[in-house]
Order: C-alpha cells, then sequence, then structure tokens
C-alpha cells in the first residue's frame, strides 16, 4: 500500500512508541522535500532519516505538470469559503495522493474539507492516526483481543504524542473494531 505523509501526521508519528507500524502498513510513503522542510526536531528528523534509509519514505518528483495543478487547486480553496486556509505543503500532499493513488496521512482540518467539497479530490483517501491504528489492528500489526486493548494503543498514541482524538471518532472506531472482533 501506498501513502504520502505531511509534516505534522510525521511528526506526531514519530513520538509514537508503537511507529513501527506505519513503516510495516505502508510499502511506500511518499513525501514533497517542501514537507521535508518542516520538520526540525531530533526525534522526528531521525524518524524521517531512517525511514529514507530504508526506503520506504521516498521523494515525490514534483513536475511542472504538478505545479500547475499546484495554482489551480489553491485558488479554488481560497475561494471556497469551506474550507480553511492551507499552506502549500499540505496543498501538495493531497495532490500527491490524488496523482499517485496513495492514501493521505494528515490530521489537517483543511485538507479533509477539500476532500469533502472538491468534486476532483473527493477520491482521495485521507486517514487520520486514528484511522492507520484501526487499519493495522485489522490486517494483524496491533493484536487486540478486546475493545479495551484497542483503546489502551489509541491512549497510548494520545500519551505519546500529546495529540487528543475526538471523543465520537474513538467512539466510531471502537464499534467497528468490536463488529471486526466478533467476526
Amino acid at each position: 500500500m501506498r501513502g504520502v505523509v505531511d509534516a505534522c501526521f510525521l511528526i506526531d508519528w514519530s513520538r509514537f512508541r508503537r511507529r513501527r507500524i506505519l513503516e510495516e502498513l505502508f510499502d511506500v510513503l511518499l513525501v514533497h522535500e517542501e514537507v521535508l522542510g518542516q520538520v526540525r526536531s531530533e526525534v522526528t528528523v531521525e524518524y524521517a532519516s531512517s525511514l529514507l534509509a530504508k526506503g520506504v519514505l521516498r521523494l515525490y518528483p514534483w513536475s511542472e505538470a504538478d505545479e500547475v495543478e499546484f495554482v489551480t487547486l489553491r485558488s479554488q480553496v481560497s475561494s471556497n469559503s469551506r474550507i480553511p486556509s492551507l499552506e502549500r505543503p499540505d496543498l501538495l500532499c493531497l495532490i500527491i495522493a490524488y496523482n499517485s493513488g496513495a492514501v493521505l496521512l494528515s490530521e489537517n482540518v483543511g485538507v479533509h474539507r477539500v476532500v469533502e467539497y472538491h468534486p476532483k479530490y473527493s477520491r482521495v483517501r485521507v486517514w487520520t492516526a486514528l484511522d492507520v491504528i484501526e487499519q493495522s489492528v485489522y490486517r494483524g500489526l496491533v493484536e487486540v483481543q478486546s475493545e479495551a486493548d484497542f483503546l489502551r494503543v489509541v491512549k497510548e498514541y494520545e500519551l505519546d504524542t500529546h495529540h487528543r482524538f475526538r471523543r465520537d471518532r474513538i467512539e466510531r472506531s471502537v464499534g467497528r473494531v468490536r463488529a471486526w472482533l466478533r467476526g
């Protein structure tokens, strides 16, 4: 499976004690060089370097056609009041995911809104860290025997990264995992 990773996701995930599951879940993670330019902390730089060395994280070969697509998308997004302002690297990630058919890994609300409201980009799958954890359960990368086990992994992520998931999203995830456990 292919993924595209944005800076915030990479920064948070680098602090997660179970970060290995990302490289087990995805064969390739594409990244734009401008996204890597946003990475500053030592732990995230080391994590990204490790993924690059393993060949899991790869630079996306940005083209002139991609740049034209960026200018168009930026204009469309800025004129849509339902979509919060997005930085250039966030839009680059969206374009890369669209063009490569990859899953975009992002917590950015604006990115989620583009997918919700923009007809062209509506087919892009965007996963948050909670989605990645849930998918890792289904694929046997994180073993859980109960809802409590799943919630323990979610809590580990929240503790490690200081990122809090909305309770309604956790409840929906728990419901899906519960159904999956019942098989």
